[in-house]
């Protein structure tokens, strides 16, 4: 399961470096981003080539980003985390596994990017829906309401903001996790996405890495807080149920 998480881990690259480039991403040679050389099948064994490259191009020794590894072991950690978690095959954990790995993509997109896709976002929605729609115990009325409830609170920010302290698709993402994890983990996963983001912060301004003003990936945080609650879904609930 790790291995294969490398392998996405890789193609992930691939989507996140090739886009807005008109590159297709299934076609074309990988090439160094800075000598337009085309990189060797041995070079491009996931993690591994990074290290025995030792971080740079084997033709003209420009250094490659730390992003690349970052991706594939992040990918594989959390796709293990997941198989562990539930290590009994079946389609709900094969498309929790799917609507993970789209977590992570959009992580990774905010980054480097600072914008969510909204073809991703798209399959996400009919992801989260599928889902939904295959859990015994998915009551639609109650999600809507509470995700809306979730959902209204950050579109006031945006809009008395306009679009300064929250973008447009953490908003759609806030919506989407909120479908996905129902009352009361949504809102305690948005809890966890903005304590994340301010010790991040935090940590930044003590370094001096950023300002008052410098901006976040939030939408990364979301992501990875919502991840957590996919995959820690049991344990968390038994944790919520002092409190609820």
């Amino acid at each position: 399961m790790f291995l294969i998480g490398l392998s996405i881990g890789s193609f992930f690259n691939v989507v996140i470096f090739r886009f807005g480039t008109n590159k297709s991403i299934i076609r074309g040679r990988s090439k160094c981003t800075n000598c337009d050389s085309v990189i060797k099948w041995f070079d491009l064994v996931p993690l591994f080539s990074y290290f025995i490259l030792r971080s740079r191009c084997r033709k003209c020794k420009e250094k490659i980003s730390p992003l690349y590894p970052v991706v594939e072991i992040s990918t594989a950690t959390i796709l293990l985390l997941l198989f562990l978690s539930t290590p009994v095959i079946s389609y709900l954990m094969v498309l929790s596994a799917f609507i993970i790995l789209l977590l992570i993509l959009i992580a990774f997109f905010d980054i480097r990017y600072f914008i969510i896709p909204d073809k991703i976002l798209a399959l996400l929605a009919i992801a989260a829906v599928s889902l939904k729609l295959l859990t015994d115990n998915a009551d639609f009325p109650h999600l809507l309401i509470s995700t809306l409830g979730l959902t209204t609170f950050f579109a006031i920010l945006y809009i008395a903001s306009k679009g300064k302290w929250i973008g447009l698709g953490d908003i759609k993402l806030i919506f989407l996790m909120g479908f996905l994890l129902g009352y009361p983990m949504n809102y305690l996963a948005i809890v966890t996405a903005i304590w994340l983001a301010t010790i991040f912060s935090i940590i930044l301004l003590i370094q001096k890495k950023a300002t008052a003003k410098t901006k976040i990936p939030f939408g990364s945080f979301l992501s990875i807080a919502t991840i957590i609650f996919i995959i820690f879904s049991n344990e968390l609930r038994e944790i919520t149920k002092y409190f609820y």
